[in-house]
């Protein structure tokens, strides 16, 4: 190879890898770099999906007749009914665009709901329900903006994200008599930590270099929830009868406010 081919073909390597790392970190045009870091707010409202706590009864040796049966199944289904979510995020958005298109960010969240009991049943029993469950949630959270046009006022953005929630339940129900029970028999009534990820589809407007507008929905779901199943028996006795364990999940739909700073 002759030394002229060399030295063009040293200069065309050298004009691509110059260009492409140009290219890599072309600023988001529609934004003021300057102020990447931001906070943001959001309300909404909560979906929970159905819980179905499963496990098997494990009353001790002269328990009550009602406290269970030894090694029969306990399913207890809990519908839930809609609730507000709220939380906050604080987050850094890279200052260029991959491919053109991507603009990558990254931000840690905290959010909460509380989703009251509908109804229910235990072995698809006829029992009356009552109570609430409580979410409260960590996240780190990957999104990705989609800006393909200088001035873009409206970003579509998704991602998803990793973290804990924090599940605190307070669920009773009564027998078949019920509603002539004075008092619930069973319970479920603690709280347990379970890996949580969600995944997040969103759509933002941009009213200035720093104020966006924002609406989400997600897909959460929170594994390894293990609970006990107390026969409480009009608050006379607290035998625990079953170990019940779930996978929750549900949808939520949220609008919110992000600043730059």
């Amino acid at each position: 190879m002759s030394g002229h081919i060399k030295i063009t073909l040293a200069a065309l390597l050298s004009s691509v890898a110059v260009s492409g790392t140009a290219y890599a970190q072309q600023p988001v045009t529609n934004r003021d770099i300057e102020h990447n870091f931001y906070v943001a707010g959001f309300v909404g409202a909560a979906f929970p999906g159905d819980a179905s706590f499963s496990g098997v009864q494990n009353p001790p040796i002269g328990a009550p007749a009602g406290a269970g049966v030894i090694g029969a199944p306990a399913e207890i289904d809990v519908d839930f009914g809609t609730d507000v979510n709220f939380g906050g995020a604080v987050g850094y958005q890279l200052p260029f665009l991959l491919f053109g298109v991507f603009c990558p960010r990254i931000e840690l969240e905290v959010n909460y709901f509380e989703a009251g009991v509908d109804s229910g049943s235990f072995n698809d029993g006829i029992q009356t329900f009552s109570g609430d469950l409580s979410n409260l949630s960590f996240f780190v959270n990957n999104l990705t903006d989609l800006i393909w046009k200088e001035n873009q006022v409206l970003v579509p953005y998704i991602g998803g994200g990793l973290g804990l929630a924090i599940i605190d339940a307070d669920v009773q129900y009564f027998g078949a008599a019920a509603p002539f029970a004075p008092l619930p028999a069973f319970e479920i009534n603690e709280d347990d930590v379970g890996f949580a990820t969600h995944n997040i589809l969103g759509l933002a407007y941009l009213a200035s270099d720093r104020l966006e507008v924002y609406a989400e929905g997600r897909y959460t779901r929170t594994y390894g929830i293990d609970f006990d199943r107390r026969f409480v028996g009009g608050n006379t006795v607290d035998i625990f009868s079953a170990d019940v364990s779930d996978t929750l999940d549900g949808f939520t739909a949220t609008a919110g406010i992000r600043y730059r700073f």
